[in-house]
């Protein structure tokens, strides 16, 4: 069963009335988009965000003699970008 909600207050309100027993397991998912008009991560998040994964991509892969980043094996995988 999926439920939508949104935290208002620190406090998470579901959209809609959803009946549950006493002491129910739930598992909540932190969506990425703040509401249906946009994104929660502001220009300067993304930027960073963006460059952390550039530079992991960039690590060389352990367990090789010859080591290659994760940006070469994907460009030898998927060519070149």
């Amino acid at each position: 069963m999926v439920v939508h909600g949104r935290v208002k207050n620190g406090v998470i309100v579901l959209d809609d009335a959803v009946s549950l027993p006493e002491g129910a397991r739930v598992e909540v998912v932190v969506s990425s988009r703040a509401d249906d008009s946009g994104d929660m991560m502001s220009s300067t998040e993304r930027k960073r965000l963006k460059e952390t994964l550039d530079r992991i991509a960039a690590m060389p892969l352990e367990g090789s003699d010859e080591p290659i980043s994760g940006a070469d094996h994907d460009r030898i995988l998927y060519g070149q970008r």
